[in-house]
């Protein structure tokens, strides 16, 4: 499903939250926006899509970054990535399936916003356009939970016992979800490459982004550091 709001709609939705802005001030939430979209029935997520791919990610940006006098629409799903390299995996990226490791990343109840894992759930990126079983923001990528299935936008890092990539990836694999199955050694060599030097409990979050070489530019998978605010 998405979601077209014509300029008139986009007007109303600016005044509202400005009104109420004004009066009340900006909690740095979207209290106002969501009472806007349940007034006039409007699917509270999919404005959220529309707001987020606007820089708008509390209400009184909404009043500054909303652009007026327009139509705005749901941005599009991410294309799948090519089979042969499902999670985008840079250029030349080399792993032994022997690499021992020993931090992975792990589902933590209540971290972030759309965790729909289980709580201590072993958690890996998605591929590239993957369809989240529950509802996650369509401008971020997200984490599977190799147990449930299920996403998580935010992760973290916890000490484990040591994995060979190979290992990894077979119990990542052989977890029967469709989107993991293509998960190999290097797959697993890489997103546990690049937590590595990560302290236990930091959160991480997992996304793609262009990189540009000496004569190429590319997308490839990141897992970062993910900053959390009380």
């Amino acid at each position: 499903m998405s979601l077209t709001l014509d300029a008139s709609r986009v007007d109303s939705l600016i005044s509202f939250v400005d009104r109420r802005v004004r009066k009340n001030g900006c909690d740095h939430t979207h209290r106002f926006s969501e009472e806007w979209a349940h007034d006039e029935s409007v699917d509270w997520h999919d404005l959220l899509d529309i707001l987020e791919a606007n820089g708008c990610f509390c209400d009184c940006e909404v009043v500054l970054n909303l652009p007026d006098g327009e139509d705005l629409e749901t941005p599009p799903m991410a294309r799948p990535a090519d089979r042969g390299n499902p999670w985008l995996l840079p250029p030349g990226f080399v792993c032994e399936p022997s690499a021992v490791f020993t931090k992975v990343i792990v589902c933590q109840e209540g971290l972030g916003r759309s965790t729909y894992a289980m709580n201590g759930e072993l958690l890996v990126p998605a591929p590239k356009g993957a369809k989240s079983r529950r509802r996650v923001r369509k401008l971020v990528n997200f984490f599977i939970g190799c147990q449930s299935g299920l996403p998580s936008e935010v992760g973290v890092i916890r000490q484990c016992e040591e994995i060979s990539a190979l290992d990894f990836a077979r119990k990542v694999a052989g977890a029967g979800f469709e989107e993991l199955a293509a998960f190999t050694y290097r797959e697993a060599g890489f997103v546990l490459s690049r937590i590595a030097s990560l302290q236990p409990s930091m959160a991480v979050g997992t996304d793609f982004a262009d990189r540009v070489g000496v004569a190429s530019r590319h997308v490839e998978l990141t897992v970062h550091r993910v900053i959390m605010t009380p």
